[in-house]
């Protein structure tokens, strides 16, 4: 197992969770563990705070939709970030580390990045 990460039991211990609990918060996309080759899920410090995040949220009586509320401005960056780690942990090429989430904004950097190295040539 990498240095610093934790198997699914450890972190239920940690969080107060259960195992199943903590694959249904992934499911629905609030954390996003990293994957072995063997899709062994891994959990950094970062997903094992947000869990506590979450179990403190739900233990004030926020309901699960505004505790994705909550935290939904995160979960894409998240998301992204584990499909690129799973990526790399089982050795599939990737075309950038950088998922394309706005391709306008992503066109309008290049371009403007194009315009900066005609600008010093």
């Amino acid at each position: 197992m990498a240095e610093g990460l934790l198997g699914i039991g450890p972190v239920s211990g940690l969080t107060g969770l259960s195992e199943r609990q903590i694959r249904y918060y992934e499911s629905q996309g609030l954390i996003a563990p990293r994957r072995t080759p063997g899709r062994q899920r891994l959990y950094g410090p970062v997903e094992v705070a947000r869990l506590q995040q979450i179990r403190k949220l739900l233990d004030e009586g926020h309901t699960l939709h505004a505790v994705r509320r909550a935290l939904g401005q995160q979960r894409s960056a998240l998301a992204a970030e584990s499909d690129v780690r799973s990526r790399l942990l089982s050795g599939q090429a990737l075309r950038s580390l950088y998922p394309v989430t706005n391709r306008a904004e992503l066109e309008r950097m290049i371009s403007q990045h194009d315009e900066e190295e005609d600008d010093v040539d």
